[in-house]
């Protein structure tokens, strides 16, 4: 299995940010998923981390324009309300299994 790199984008980086990467460190592992690095970044840094070639999706909680990314991008704020967290987690673990 290969190790899956996930970039977390909200608005500033601070709040939103940081609850979806904590519940997707401890969700997806037990999905079965082997996720290495989860980041945190400002959507206007988001193509500039992209571009390392580092990462393997994007789960935003702001609107991107998602025609910048070679890589699949979530926009969810299920984490933040508790509704349709199972299938934004479904969405995101089929998203690195291709």
């Amino acid at each position: 299995m290969t190790t899956k790199n996930i970039l977390v984008v909200c608005g500033t980086s601070v709040a939103t940010s940081t609850v979806v990467k904590e519940a997707l460190k401890e969700k997806l592992p037990e999905r079965g998923l082997d996720i290495g690095t989860i980041a945190k970044a400002k959507a206007t840094e988001a193509p500039g981390k992209v571009s390392s070639g580092n990462f393997d999706l994007i789960v935003t909680t702001t609107q991107l324009n998602e025609d910048k990314f070679d890589i699949p991008v979530i926009h969810t704020t299920a984490f933040m309300t508790g509704i349709g967290q199972d299938e934004v987690l479904d969405d995101i673990a089929a998203a690195l299994e291709d």
